[in-house]
């Protein structure tokens, strides 16, 4: 290791731990953790609420040392918070908030996600009948899918600003789906079936495969749940498996 990588790595180091600093260091590490922690509440700022104020900034600076950024872009910081928050000794009791954390990083990704043209209706009506089955529908790319034994969405609408932070429902689970709308993130609660579709769209099936996964419910639901996804934007392509 040459000497400016070991100094480098020495410096990221005392950033990160609670040994005596000079008064130099001690203000940058401040400022850095300050940073890291706004970072954190910008992208989570239900799971800050529901946790309160220092609750919250001490949990930020033990995942700034679990979990140091590998990304020059404090948007990719937090990714793996939820994961953190589920084998974080204080917040054992909370069981939803991992859940709630990956709503919220839900939300963040289908903000920053890639736009894609919409759906091709009539290229998709084009499809000769005997080849229907095979086709394979493209979730948006700012599609997130999420499932959860808690009433994670419920829990969310409760802490929105204009909200006194009860939750209108108290049991799950919830399935919920992540989308983009009109430059707003939009996440929304959805049945079995329509989420056993989804999935199936998302692991990249034929038609005819999902409809086996739906069984008898797929011959009324089928078609008008996939005339929704293609009219709201949930699905933006296709294919043609061979």
């Amino acid at each position: 290791m040459s000497t400016l990588a070991r100094i480098q790595r020495d410096f990221f180091a005392a950033l990160f731990d609670d040994s005596p600093a000079d008064a130099g260091l001690e203000t940058y590490r401040r400022t850095v953790h300050a940073n890291l922690r706004g970072a954190l509440a910008s992208v989570y700022p239900v799971v800050a609420r529901l946790v309160g104020d220092a609750f919250f900034t001490e949990a930020a600076r033990l995942y700034a040392r679990a979990a140091p950024s590998v990304s020059g872009d404090l948007n990719d910081y937090g990714v793996r918070f939820a994961d953190f928050l589920a084998g974080y000794p204080h917040a054992a009791s909370l069981a939803y908030l991992p859940d709630v954390a990956r709503l919220e990083w839900a939300l963040h990704e289908s903000h920053g996600a890639a736009e894609a043209a919409a759906c091709d209706f009539t290229a998709l009506a084009n499809v000769p009948p005997g080849s229907q089955g095979r086709i394979r529908l493209r979730l948006h790319p700012a599609v997130r899918l999420l499932e959860s034994s808690h009433p994670i969405l419920a829990i969310w609408e409760a802490n929105q600003p204009e909200r006194d932070g009860t939750p209108q429902r108290l049991a799950g689970p919830d399935r919920v789906r992540v989308r983009r709308a009109e430059g707003a993130t939009l996440p929304e609660l959805v049945g079995p079936s329509e989420w056993t579709l989804l999935v199936a769209i998302a692991r990249g099936v034929a038609l005819d495969e999902a409809a086996a996964e739906l069984g008898e419910v797929a011959a009324d639901f089928l078609g008008p749940a996939l005339v929704q996804l293609a009219s709201s934007g949930v699905v933006c392509g296709f294919d043609v498996a061979p």
